[in-house]
């Protein structure tokens, strides 16, 4: 299973809201730039983001976008399964009624504990989290001879 450019980029971009959590909006324009993403790509993530009560956007000159809530309540979970959709690695695990043999078949277990697995893990981890080791890893970046 792997995610698209979507579910990664979304990651990228939140952490970049992240930074600016008590500064005010910050634009796509400017998230496009740092990130070396198509604003208008950004765009579409943005409008799945704003949907699921992730973001707010605000209009205007010093508009952008901002986080809806602490980066610490909000997990990479729910930033994934909001741009990418359910991350069940088969479909029968996300709408079991669309497979005749969930009853019946083996791998339908192991599917579902993958999936729960999947999103565990992404749900443990908060935009926060990926904040602070993003920031650890920039300043181990900058003096090379920390150990």
């Amino acid at each position: 299973m792997k995610l698209s450019t979507r579910g990664r980029y979304a990651c990228r971009a939140m952490l970049e809201l992240v930074g600016s959590y008590h500064n005010g909006p910050l634009s796509i324009d400017r998230i496009a730039d740092n990130q070396d993403i198509s604003k208008r790509y950004l765009e579409h993530i943005f409008a799945r983001l704003r949907k699921a009560d992730i973001v707010k956007g605000t209009r205007g000159s010093k508009g952008g976008y901002r986080l809806r809530r602490d980066p610490s309540e909000i997990t990479v979970g729910e930033v994934i399964r909001a741009v990418e959709g359910p991350l069940g690695p088969v479909h029968c695990v996300d709408d079991p009624d669309a497979c005749p043999q969930v009853g019946q078949c083996v791998t339908h277990e192991l599917w579902t504990r993958m999936a729960e697995v999947l999103n565990g893990l992404l749900d443990d981890i908060s935009l926060q989290n990926l904040a602070d080791q993003q920031k650890a890893l920039d300043a181990g970046a900058k003096n090379p001879h920390n150990p």
